[in-house]
This record gives C-alpha cells, structure tokens and sequence, in this order.
C-alpha cells in the first residue's frame, strides 16, 4: 500500500505494461483562452424568384381536366358495356324461344299435310301418273365427266390490270360497307 501512495505522490503513470515517469513527459501548460465565439460567416446567396402561394399551373388544370374527362368517358362506355351485354342476353333467350318455336310450328306444318293423301287426290284426278316402264331412261357414261367453257376471250395486259384493280376495288369496298 505504501507503494501507491507513492506512485501518487510522484505521479508516476503506467502505460500498459511500462511504468512512465512524469518528468519526462512534456509539460503541459493550461493556457487560458478568452471565450470569443467564432465569427459567423454570412453567405451571400442569389435570391430565388417564388411564386405566389395562390398560382396553380395551367397545364396541372389541363391536365385534371383531362384525368376528369376520361373518368367520365370510362363510366359511359361501362354503361354501354353493361346496356350492350344486357341487349345480348335478351336477344340470346328471344333466339332461343324462337328456336322452339320454329321446330314447333316445323312439326305442325308436316301433320298438317299428309303425303299420302295427297298423292291419292292428285293421282285420282289424273295430274300426276305413275311412270311406265318405257318412261325410265337410264344413262350409263363410261368416260368421265368434263366440261368447256365457251364465250371467254382472251384480252390484253391492260385489260387485265383493269380488271383486277377493279375487282380489288370492288372487294375493298364491300369489306367495308
């Protein structure tokens, strides 16, 4: 113990593992400074032009304007969408029920008109005759069939461009009537 209040006393210091006499260490003298506060340093800056508080840009406007009519156009057409699709389903049900009825009234129409009967009233009457034996004319052809064409002239080249661009034509606007 006498020790350490020896190192105190000495103010003998360690440093890590070595011992370090204070008499070798520089002096430290405390220097007494007046309190000035460091001056501050005004930066001149180039005074920025801002707009008044109550200023909205034109094109922000238009561009509102714009968002807001699309709005609108979008909910028509889904109007149109949900009228159009209704229309289709009505339709589709309309051609349905006339689907049936068309075979209903098919049916009718063969029950109303017996074939039978009817070659018995025309036969009757003599309009309509049971064919003979010498009225059934059978044909046998052993070479195949062929057909000509008659009537077609040959034209010239310019007649053909005419002709295919009218044609053409002809297409274009039935495609897009």
């Amino acid at each position: 113990m006498a020790t350490a209040q020896v190192k105190r006393a000495r103010g003998y210091g360690t440093y890590g593992n070595v011992a370090v006499d204070p008499a070798y260490l520089p002096q430290r003298r405390e220097r007494t400074e007046p309190l000035v506060r460091p001056r501050e340093r005004v930066v001149a800056r180039q005074r920025v032009r801002v707009r008044p508080a109550g200023y909205v840009a034109p094109v922000a406007v238009i561009g509102f304007a714009l968002v807001a009519v699309m709005a609108v156009l979008l909910l028509v057409n889904y109007a149109q969408l949900t009228q159009t699709s209704n229309e289709i389903v009505r339709l589709r049900q309309e051609s349905a029920d006339l689907s049936e009825e068309h075979a209903k009234l098919t049916a009718q129409y063969e029950l109303a008109f017996d074939l039978k009967s009817v070659e018995e009233q025309v036969t009757a009457s003599g309009a309509m005759v049971q064919p003979q034996a010498g009225q059934i004319v059978t044909l046998n052809i052993q070479e195949p069939d062929s057909a000509q064409f008659y009537g077609h002239q040959k034209r010239g080249l310019a007649e053909e461009l005419w002709g295919g661009i009218k044609e053409t034509a002809g297409n274009l606007a039935s495609f897009f009537r």
